[in-house]
């Protein structure tokens, strides 16, 4: 076979695994800073959250959850903080989905989706 071609299809293969394992971190990054903790979805008293065993949640883990408002144009001067960290309610973990994703009853408040469920470990 001709050396070049062995040469430029080995080129593509690494080239390719770069690029895949690339795509791998930066979905588990994307995941880890950008939808760690939140409600993907509320269904009555049912919360669906991006949280899971990747994070440490376990069943019956209760999480404060927090919605983020945004401050008036008045108060956004240089070096303050543009929103505020808003406690909207409490839930309890009731089903662990998988590494990434969870299963809560809203135990108080008024949780909606797009807020944010923070698990702290100790």
């Amino acid at each position: 076979m001709n050396r070049k071609v062995v040469i430029g299809f080995l080129s593509l293969c690494l080239t390719l695994s770069v690029a895949f394992v690339g795509l791998a971190n930066a979905a588990s990054i994307y995941h880890k800073y950008i939808m760690s903790g939140s409600i993907l979805e509320v269904s009555g008293q049912n919360a669906y959250l991006c949280i899971g065993s990747a994070e440490g949640a376990k069943v019956g883990q209760v999480l404060t959850v927090y919605n983020f408002k945004k401050k008036p144009a008045s108060q956004m001067d240089k070096g303050v903080i543009r929103f505020d960290r808003v406690k909207v309610g409490k839930i309890k973990i009731t089903k662990i989905v998988d590494q990434h994703m969870a299963d809560a009853k809203i135990l108080s408040g008024n949780v909606q989706q797009n807020d944010i469920a923070q698990l702290r470990l100790k």
